[in-house]
């Protein structure tokens, strides 16, 4: 059984998969995650009977209504983590990849004061969208 944390980055990666391509299956998953074939088989079987995600033509993997709630909560962890450490000159693979550990690992009560006392510009994509 997987943890929540790994979970949440499966769902993190079928999310963002899913803004590149049309067909998110569990092979690009693997090696988005750079894990096994046989890891993530084992997570889409947890991911199906927690009801996250179904199984579309081809093997498509498609995020429920929860799966995509949870991918976009961790999604927002991210990319405060990730535009925190860009910002304070952490390089771009670097910090990509903190942001992952650093949004699956706090809590809730531990993100909402940092995101108090440390507040970041809003991303350039909100500005335009409220223009």
């Amino acid at each position: 059984m997987l943890n929540d944390r790994t979970m949440d980055r499966y769902l993190h990666a079928i999310l963002l998969l899913g803004t590149r391509f049309l067909v998110v299956r569990a092979v690009d998953v693997a090696a988005w995650l750079e894990y096994s074939k046989a890891s993530v088989s084992v997570a889409v079987k947890q991911m199906l009977r927690e009801g996250l995600v179904s199984i579309g033509n081809h093997g498509a993997l498609l995020l429920t209504a929860d799966g995509e709630r949870r991918a976009s909560a961790f999604h927002e962890r991210y990319d405060f983590f990730n535009r925190m450490l860009t910002e304070a000159g952490v390089d771009e693979d670097v910090a990509k990849k903190e942001a992952g550990a650093l949004a699956g690992s706090l809590s809730n009560p531990s993100l909402y004061a940092i995101r108090k006392r440390f507040p970041l510009p809003q991303a350039r994509d909100s500005q335009k969208e409220q223009a």
